[in-house]
């Protein structure tokens, strides 16, 4: 495992995780602004102001505003990703541009974290968390619960998998897999847990 590439790459997951975060919030504020809702975003969620104005019409869309860009954001990443493919295969170690594409195609890891986190709760808590954005959003077509998140957790496990041994430098990939491990935790404690709550409130 190479050192430099670890601590490179998991301030990179770190930037990512809140970055992802925020840009995720971003959707559902930007939706909400755009159907005429007083909007207020923080370090994790986005809220109405006005529930006077409230419709479940637009409330699924202000829902959905935030899986779509997460998952455009994500999917932009692997066709880019697709159409540089030739310059990956020939890649002994991949340059800071090719290093973007990846973690913007990774977006998609947030369907495959969200999966883990919802079945983790279950264990821990005894009952399923019905909080998440795609549980609102099958409720709202009538589809079972985890029908959603479970099938856009199986699209991002593909990618994954298909960005580390496709993408990846096979040099690389075990640095890129234990920083990813690694900077997404302390992404997800740094900003979800412990500071985000004071930087963005």
């Amino acid at each position: 495992m190479k050192g430099k590439l670890f601590i490179q790459l998991v301030l990179a997951f770190i930037a990512f995780t809140i970055l992802g975060t925020l840009t995720h919030e971003l959707g559902h504020f930007l939706v909400g602004e755009w159907l005429g809702y007083d909007m207020k975003i923080n370090y994790a969620a986005t809220h109405i102001q006005d529930n006077s104005l409230e419709s479940p019409r637009k409330l699924f869309l202000v829902t959905l505003g935030g899986p779509i860009q997460t998952l455009l954001t994500g999917t932009i990443g692997c066709v880019l990703l697709f159409l540089n493919r030739k310059n990956f295969q020939s890649a002994d170690k991949l340059s800071l541009k090719q290093w973007i594409l990846v973690f913007v195609s990774l977006f998609w890891l947030r369907q495959l974290t969200n999966l883990v986190t919802w079945l983790g709760g279950y264990l821990i808590n005894g009952e399923f968390n019905q909080g998440g954005d795609e549980l609102r959003i099958a409720y709202y077509l009538g589809l079972p619960d985890w029908s959603i998140l479970t099938l856009t957790a199986l699209i991002g496990s593909l990618i994954l998998a298909l960005v580390v041994f496709k993408f990846v430098p096979s040099k690389q990939r075990l640095t890129f897999i234990f920083s990813g491990l690694t900077g997404g935790i302390a992404g997800y404690l740094f900003w979800l847990v412990f500071f985000g709550k004071y930087i963005l409130p």
